[in-house]
């Protein structure tokens, strides 16, 4: 099977990555885009293909924001999820 090909502005769009004076409500043409614009988005592109875990946390810290109103008890319940999973994975640890 053939997968998609997945361009630079589309994985650049999908994660909202903001880059500097790109900040406007509408995304500009290419045939607008100055070509330093579009090799900026080029090296974001790149350097985010090379280290998935930004394409992870940026995902994550999207869902976050969206998640706003809910920050009250959402992040608290995080906190609790984290700790106890910390202690267990070092209990583990400490049993080996």
């Amino acid at each position: 099977m053939n997968k998609p090909s997945v361009t630079g502005a589309s994985l650049l769009d999908a994660l909202r990555l903001p880059l500097p004076r790109l900040r406007a409500n509408q995304p500009p043409t290419t045939a607008t885009t100055p070509a330093w614009q579009r090799q900026l988005q080029a090296i974001a592109e790149v350097q985010l293909a090379r280290f998935p875990f930004l394409i992870q946390m940026r995902a994550i810290w999207r869902l976050l924001r969206e998640e706003r109103p809910d920050w009250a008890w959402l992040l608290p319940l995080l906190v609790i999820v984290f700790v106890r999973t910390y202690r267990r994975e070092r209990e583990r640890m400490q049993q080996r």
